[in-house]
């Protein structure tokens, strides 16, 4: 049975702290080459498609090829404006409530429900825009519902398989 009162000695605290940082300087070397890989395999989504690759090296601007990519303009205007008020409720929403005291002389805040309903309503327009955005890059590139649901379940794998694999870019799916 374990002593939970029992304290770390100095060698113990310097071992577990080696260990923490060894599993950290992991996570961050995976996230940036995972990041590295997904910025290459974006460059080559976009080079099939007809775009220059060093537009996936841009942020923002990237998110705004790959829907045009997509042929889904539309959809990152909505997911932008979606963002900036995501944001301005994030900024003001401490401030929304309307202060009420009660019989008893406290002093309550009281939230506007519509207000605090609303980050909810914009996650789920994010998360459509979302899925009509892999729906349509699928489309592009003349796959299926299978590669749809990769691409939503799955997006790193699915991104790679659309840059590497044999996947042809076609215009004229957009126009359908």
């Amino acid at each position: 049975m374990l002593d939970s009162t029992r304290t770390l000695t100095t060698n113990e605290a310097a071992a577990a702290g080696a260990v923490m940082g060894g599993m950290l300087g992991v996570a961050i070397v995976a996230g940036i080459a995972l990041g590295i890989l997904m910025i290459i395999a974006m460059w080559r989504i976009f080079t099939k498609a007809g775009e220059k690759g060093w537009k996936a090296l841009i942020p923002i601007y990237n998110i705004y090829i790959a829907f045009k990519v997509a042929g889904f303009k539309s959809g990152f205007w909505c997911y932008v404006l979606a963002q900036i008020v995501a944001v301005v409720i994030a900024l003001i929403g401490t401030s929304t409530g309307a202060l009420v005291t009660d019989a008893n002389g406290n002093v309550t805040e009281v939230k506007n429900a519509a207000f605090m309903a609303l980050p909810i309503v914009l996650s789920i327009v994010e998360l459509v825009i979302g899925v009509l955005f892999c729906a349509k890059l699928s489309k592009a590139f003349k796959r299926g519902f299978g590669t749809t649901l990769g691409l939503i379940f799955l997006p790193n794998i699915f991104t790679l398989i659309l840059a590497f694999g044999s996947a042809k870019y076609d215009r004229k799916t957009l126009k359908k």
